[in-house]
């Protein structure tokens, strides 16, 4: 048959005998002549299984070689042809299994051939299976790389500096394909040439050798294949690239030792999931693509601005044909993103899916699970064609004791140190011992670590921990959420232990990264499988960082979900603390605070707990200056005041002094009010919390607005905001300070200043769930309609703020009691009694979506 003019047509590939060429879709396939020799004896001889001794004598005719060659050409077979094309029997030897066709060697197939298939696409997914691979030939990347130019220029310029650099990260991030791209840039440098040594097919660690042989293009024969291989670099200038070495780390560093021992003009590039430790090695970690940040606002021009969504758009495009996504699409696409870490594998995994589903569909179809990234290329090694086979590589490759910790840290939703790792593992021999774990485990690119912060925190890649959490054992999984959800517990008591008195940066340097463990552990203790009491303890600990945070939504229903579970058994100061919560600065204001506060202080009298009691009480008093009751709120703050002067200063005596000035102030005594404040302020200042010395100065503001001077409050109130940082824009007391300048500037009459904050903190106040902060925003939106002549507008939203004011029973603050005023002035002035008890009555009975549409779409024009 070798003599005849036909080809033998398999897959897309055509076997030209004759020519000695094998072609797919047109294009010839570099293939050097014992891998040529070696293929064509495996398809001629489809019929039966083929002896690794007759194969030999095919191949090597006459000559004595180590069996290690023909396992190594029949690996770099299997990565030119992808799987299912030549089977291993074992003992017995291999046979071409794939269909084959005879055909004229010009001509494209029969119709009853397998489908052409593509060549590899490559780009940034499988570390090996996106490139189009040849034995002793360098892959061919047919796509340009996105996002690694840095990346590049770091590569060459350690290449510079040493002659081994190993580029490690996690699988599927794009390590082979960085490498190749790094080849191509700096091949000038090595007049010699370069060559790509695939190691990732081996299993044996004795191959290595004879792979990096196969890969110079040069016979081993029977000698020694590293001798034969320093032999034949010694006096070259090159670049020999090692892929794939994570598996066979000794072996890659012994040999790769050796070659820049024995070959003064070779360097050598390896990739690998975690360093080889030889001698002279520099590294280079590849971290994921990156995305936008999740509060990030996004729009479709901005997709080509991060590599990830790049990457995506363009491998939607390859699967889909057309693909111009919009707006709403690109908020989507970087969701995707996020959700897959930037991974290019996992990313060019999911978006052929859109074949089948929108955007949206895909993205919470991978928020719930990653299952869709089951259809990997089908040139990629068995290990890389999914993401759930690229990281079952990696675990199946750690060490017993490794590979315990990382199942159990699966279970961390967010972000951890060596401490609760230490006591999620149950590690009798401490957190020393734990934190060689982790080092192992960041060095084989399965944990991240970030070091900029108080304390070193590391997380795990949501695809590694989620199919890690599948390796886990019903029972061991619910045995490491309790854990996790105990160490969460005694992580909290401490945080609120130390709210008072700890600056607020460094409080939320330690606390605030648990947030998303909080949410996992409190989800896991209140569901079907869950401890509730665990629950109820954990939740009593946390008032402080929904706080801090701003989350006032998640505060609200995790406090009453545990309220609803108390009991008989719960421990005062834990029933005392839930309650405490509900009556707090981002509390819901009016009988149901007061009711809180009440309980809450009647529970820490009986558990002697001081600095509660005294919290409880200024909360308390607090409620009775809202509704105007002073003479019950006077003695109140006495007792408060005594008990939390009684120790050393902390917060909770900043907050109680400005409830105390804030009484004094509705009592007509400013001097007092300011006496108190200006206390307050200093003390704030001392305990380095920004948000008390901004609410302070809120306070002042108002005191200035209580007198009628307006510029003085104004100036104040953005001193408040200046003090504050950078914090975020939704957080509840840039809401409460800002809100108070659009009072003083409508005030003034100043709607052109106004109108954007009151827009601005009206969609915030919305979406934190602050209904007092709703409320005035509704109001000073309707002083701007009354301004500019929008009478029945103005008359509705002033009917609907008068009856949710009404309802809640409290005062307003002196800024939104000059907005309400001026509001009333106008409308009375402008309307009939009757018309404005109409227009009011109106929108009295209107819901709050609709009144908060009308008061955006006046504020936004």
């Amino acid at each position: 048959m070798a003599g005849t003019a036909k080809a033998l047509a398999f897959g897309p590939f055509r076997l030209i005998p004759d020519r000695r060429t094998l072609a797919a879709e047109g294009r010839e396939v570099p293939i050097r002549g014992r891998a040529f020799d070696l293929l064509l004896a495996l398809v001629e001889r489809r019929d039966r299984v083929v002896s690794r001794d007759e194969l030999m004598e095919v191949v090597w005719p006459g000559r004595v070689v180590e069996e290690g060659n023909l396992t190594v050409h029949v690996a770099g077979l299997r990565k030119l042809l992808g799987s299912g094309m030549i089977a291993t029997l074992s003992g017995r030897g291999y046979r071409f299994v794939a269909p084959v066709g005879e055909v004229p060697a010009e001509d494209d197939g029969p119709p009853w051939a397998a489908p052409s298939l593509p060549l590899p696409t490559g780009a940034e997914a499988p570390d090996a299976s996106d490139v189009a691979s040849w034995p002793g030939d360098l892959p061919r990347p047919l796509t340009k790389l996105i996002g690694r130019d840095d990346d590049l220029g770091r590569v060459e310029a350690r290449l510079r500096e040493a002659r081994l650099v190993t580029v490690v990260g996690t699988g599927g991030v794009g390590k082979t394909r960085l490498a190749l791209a790094a080849v191509d840039r700096i091949r000038p440098q090595y007049p010699d040439g370069a060559w790509f040594a695939d190691l990732g097919p081996l299993e044996e660690p004795r191959l290595v050798p004879a792979t990096i042989a196969a890969a110079l293009g040069v016979d081993v024969g029977g000698g020694e294949a590293l001798r034969v291989v320093i032999a034949a670099l010694a006096g070259r200038r090159g670049l020999l690239v090692l892929d794939g070495c994570e598996h066979l780390l000794q072996a890659a560093a012994d040999a790769a030792e050796a070659v820049l021992r024995g070959c003064p003009g070779i360097a050598i590039l390896a990739t690998s999931r975690e360093p080889l430790r030889a001698e002279g090695e520099r590294l280079h970690r590849l971290q994921p693509l990156g995305a936008a940040a999740s509060d990030v606002a996004f729009t479709a021009d901005r997709l080509a601005d991060y590599p990830a969504s790049e990457l995506f758009v363009e491998r939607a495009r390859a699967a889909l044909g057309e693909f111009a996504p919009g707006d709403t699409d690109a908020a989507e696409i970087m969701k995707i993103c996020q959700r897959l870490d930037g991974i290019p594998l996992a990313i060019e995994l999911a978006a052929p899916a859109l074949q089948a589903m929108t955007l949206k569909e895909l993205r919470e179809r991978l928020e719930r699970h990653f299952e869709l990234l089951t259809a990997g290329r089908r040139t990629a090694l068995a290990r890389q064609q999914t993401l759930r086979a690229t990281i079952g590589w990696s675990l199946d490759l750690l060490e017993p004791p490794e590979r315990a910790l990382l199942l159990r840290l699966s279970v961390f939703s967010g972000t951890w140190t060596a401490g609760s790792a230490a006591f999620l593992a149950g590690c009798v021999s401490g957190e020393d011992a734990v934190c060689g774990l982790i080092a192992a485990l960041v060095d084989k690119s399965l944990v991240q670590a970030d070091v900029t912060g108080v304390h070193a925190r590391y997380r795990l890649l949501d695809s590694t921990r989620y199919y890690a959490a599948e390796r886990l054992s019903p029972s061991d999984l619910a045995e490491a959420r309790r854990s996790l959800t105990r160490w969460l517990v005694k992580a909290y008591e401490r945080a609120e232990a130390d709210w008072p008195f700890m600056p607020d940066e460094d409080w939320s340097a330690i606390y605030s990264p648990e947030i998303e463990n909080l949410r996992a552990g409190l989800a896991w203790a209140f569901g079907p499988d869950g401890d509730e009491r665990l629950g109820v303890e954990l939740t009593s600990h946390t008032e402080h960082v929904w706080g801090e945070l701003s989350l006032t939504s998640e505060l609200h229903a995790w406090f009453d979900l545990a309220i609803s579970r108390i009991d008989e058994a719960t421990p005062p100061e834990i029933a005392g603390r839930l309650w405490l919560g509900r009556c707090g600065w981002v509390a819901p204001r009016g009988t149901q605070a007061l009711d809180a506060a009440r309980r809450a202080a009647a529970l820490f009298r009986a558990a002697a707990s001081r600095i509660d009691l005294g919290r409880a009480l200024w909360r308390q008093a607090w409620q009775h200056v809202l509704a105007g009751d002073l003479a019950a709120a006077g003695p109140l703050l006495d007792e408060a005041e005594d008990l939390l002067r009684a120790g050393r200063a902390s917060k909770a005596l900043v907050s109680c002094l400005r409830a105390r000035a804030v009484a004094a102030l509705r009592g007509n005594q400013p001097a007092a009010a300011r006496a108190n404040l200006e206390e307050a302020l200093l003390l704030a200042r001392d305990l380095r919390s920004p948000r008390d010395v901004a609410l302070t100065l809120g306070s002042m503001a108002e005191l200035h607005c209580a007198a009628g001077r307006m510029g003085e409050a104004i100036a104040v109130a953005q001193r408040a905001l200046a003090s504050l940082g950078a914090v975020q824009a939704r957080s509840a007391w840039v809401q409460h300070i800002a809100g108070a300048i659009a009072s003083y500037r409508l005030a003034e009459g100043d709607i052109a200043l106004a109108r954007p904050i009151v827009a601005e903190r009206l969609a915030a106040a919305r979406l934190m769930a602050l209904p007092h902060e709703v409320t005035a925003n509704l109001e000073r939106a309707a002083l701007i309609a009354a301004c500019e002549g929008n009478l029945a507008a103005a008359g509705r939203l002033f009917g609907h703020v008068q009856l949710r004011h009404a309802q809640r029973g409290i005062l307003r603050s002196f800024g939104s009691q000059a907005v309400h005023d001026r509001l009333l002035a106008m409308l009375r002035q402008r309307l009939a009694p009757d018309e404005l008890e109409e227009v009011a009555a109106h929108g009295a009975g209107l819901g709050e979506e609709e009144m908060v549409a009308e008061a955006l779409g006046i504020a936004l024009r």
